[in-house]
């Protein structure tokens, strides 16, 4: 739910900023009397409303996703697999980075000597 409202609070921001809220509210000004003449100033009330309305029409769909029965069995089985799951402990996991990196970096140095001994074997063969 916190990454559909996240993703929808990011869509209200970008339509604030990126000029499509201006082009859709622009032409609305308002005229202020005041002691040394009348003045107009740009009504952006109706910019903010609307991306309120945005954001709590965003927030209230959010809810009703997560809320959905599919979804909520959905989570409830995944939660029940992920207290299932046995973790690591710290040496474990050092260990294995270390041989993922070293198993990483064998496969690059063949790649390497893969490579280069091809690409010998194509400039002596006259193809490179």
């Amino acid at each position: 739910m916190i990454a559909i409202i996240v993703i929808i609070a990011w869509g209200a921001y970008r339509f604030i900023h990126s000029g499509t809220a201006a082009w859709l509210f622009g032409n609305l000004t308002v005229l202020f009397p005041g002691n040394s003449g009348d003045f107009l100033i740009k009504a952006l009330w109706p910019m903010y409303i609307a991306t309120g309305l945005m954001l709590l029409l965003g927030i209230w769909l959010a809810f009703r996703i997560v809320n959905m029965p599919g979804c909520a069995d959905f989570l409830i089985a995944v939660e029940a697999e992920m207290n299932k799951v046995s973790w690591p402990t710290s040496k474990e996991l050092y260990i294995t980075t270390i041989v993922v990196i070293t198993v990483m970096f064998i496969f690059c140095v063949f790649l390497f000597i893969y490579d280069f001994v091809w690409q010998w074997l194509f400039k002596w063969m006259g193809v490179l």
